[in-house]
């Protein structure tokens, strides 16, 4: 005789509530950079999804007793790795010294006017224009230059320029670098120090110092299937066919066939009223067959969605699903900790699926001159990587992409540079998570942002507003790195949590 799971009232009840599709597009959407998102599109699609859900909760089995799996170490709770920097170049003084309302900026082109090549592109010999300037004052030319390194040369400019955002003076030098590396350079004017700016040069002849890490379920939250497992009820839809089965000791077995051509499977594990979730993203075999054990995140009563194309679907139906199964589970296990949650792969942040995001963070890690400058060099190669996408903001179009996606398209929305950039820091097992809020000045509404751990406490970076002007890959600047007074004063930060 099987035992069917209860279906609550009060999750009916709060289907058709308010905040249900404010939390559902909050979890979908996570604020990309558009000027606004119509939650009426919304509405009726996860109406017509709680109904299913409604009607076919009952028909839920309760998984018979699983065998015994090997016992699950005690999972991290806020330690992390810390990957080794040379010591030999340190510039850990120039980030102790650094005020926060003076700012650089380095482009490949001499105006300023995204002219030049990709700053990324920038190799040993080449020379590279900087600007030190302020939000608040004149820069005057006698500006004081440093550079952390003797294979890198700034030669003082003498002639003002007036600076034509602020309208203010500029103090401005010219970089050159003799070998490879990852550079620091910072100004100083009027006895205070500029935020400090780091500079990637020959990038593709810089080499890894250490093994690059690969996902484990420590970091990932995803190992594979331990079994055997005993016989379940499947759950169908058209092109989706998953067995479900109960979490033990906090870990979810997922398995499943997908068929009409579908790449890849979507597990959402969330409370019952969505006050938070998860996502993690599976890869398809050639036959398929997917299948994973999944760190469950939270503690409790909660449903899991398994969706076709995750991606896609938000793509092609407005930001709904149309395909999915879902089903119901409880874990007694330990709910995880902001700081592990901050280190989960995720369908946003899938390093799992792309070995290239541990790869560069590694490289960039092991020829960064402190932790810090690495995590500021992963923003800047993000920077760098990818174009800002005017055509989708401007009309109004939300960009639905993973980082893997946004990798291999090279260009999105502040979403994407934000996910981008947390999905290299935590394949190499920095903690990192996207700031949602909203901005105020050159560009006003919904953004998204990041926050990283690095060792003492949380760094902010905006890799897409230190892509100077959002208007090409010329050109980084230090101005939205860590929280500055230009940082202060334009962005309202409003959802801290790990990109899901």
């Amino acid at each position: 005789m099987q035992e069917t799971l209860p279906l609550p009232d009060e999750i009916l009840m709060y289907i058709y509530s308010s905040q249900f599709l404010y939390d559902t597009v909050r979890v979908l959407y996570r604020k990309g950079g558009v000027p606004s998102m119509h939650m009426r599109m919304f509405g009726f699609g996860f109406r017509v999804v709680a109904a299913l859900l409604v009607l076919t909760a009952a028909a839920v089995p309760r998984i018979f007793a699983l065998p015994t799996y090997a016992a699950t170490p005690p999972y991290p709770s806020a330690a992390q790795p810390i990957p080794p920097v040379p010591p030999a170049a340190d510039d850990t003084s120039f980030w102790l010294r650094a005020g926060n309302d003076l700012y650089l900026v380095a482009s490949t082109d001499p105006g300023l006017r995204g002219q030049g090549p990709p700053i990324l592109s920038a190799a040993p010999g080449q020379t590279l224009f900087l600007w030190a300037f302020s939000g608040t004052r004149d820069v005057e030319p006698d500006t004081d230059w440093f550079v952390n390194s003797p294979d890198a040369v700034v030669h003082p400019g003498s002639q003002d320029i007036r600076w034509t955002v602020e309208n203010r003076k500029a103090a401005w030098a010219t970089f050159t670098a003799s070998e490879p590396g990852i550079y620091t350079v910072q100004a100083r004017s009027r006895d205070t120090y500029s935020v400090p700016l780091v500079l990637i040069i020959g990038l593709h002849d810089l080499k890894a110092k250490s093994p690059v890490p690969v996902p484990d379920a420590e970091h990932s939250g995803i190992r594979p299937l331990k079994g055997p497992l005993p016989p379940a009820i499947p759950r169908k839809t058209e092109n989706l066919t998953c067995w479900p089965y109960q979490p033990v000791d906090g870990w979810l077995p997922v398995i499943g066939q997908a068929s009409g051509g579908v790449k890849s499977v979507t597990v959402t594990i969330a409370a019952r009223d969505w006050s938070k979730s998860w996502n993690y993203t599976l890869p398809i075999t050639a036959n398929g067959v997917f299948g994973a054990e999944l760190r469950v995140p939270f503690q409790g009563d909660l449903v899991v969605f398994l969706t076709a194309d995750f991606f896609r679907q938000l793509q092609t139906n407005d930001g709904r699903w149309r395909e999915y199964v879902g089903y119901f589970i409880h874990s007694d296990a330990e709910a995880l900790s902001a700081t592990d949650l901050a280190r989960l792969a995720s369908a946003w942040v899938d390093y799992n699926q792309n070995p290239a995001f541990a790869a560069t963070a590694t490289v960039l890690l092991d020829n960064a001159p402190s932790l810090r400058s690495g995590i500021a060099a992963v923003a800047n190669f993000v920077s760098g990587k990818l174009r800002y996408d005017w055509n989708s903001f401007s009309a109004g179009r939300s960009v639905w992409e993973s980082a893997d996606d946004s990798w291999e398209s090279g260009s999105g929305v502040c979403q994407q540079f934000a996910d981008l950039t947390v999905a290299m820091l935590r394949s190499v097992g920095i903690a990192a998570e996207t700031v949602s809020g909203e901005t105020v000045g050159p560009y006003t509404g919904p953004h998204e942002w990041l926050r990283a751990w690095d060792g003492s406490g949380w760094v902010i970076v905006d890799p897409t507003w230190n892509q100077f002007g959002n208007r090409s890959t010329t050109a980084v600047s230090s101005q939205y790195l860590t929280e500055t007074q230009a940082y202060k004063e334009t962005h309202i930060p409003k959802i801290f949590g790990a990109a899901q």
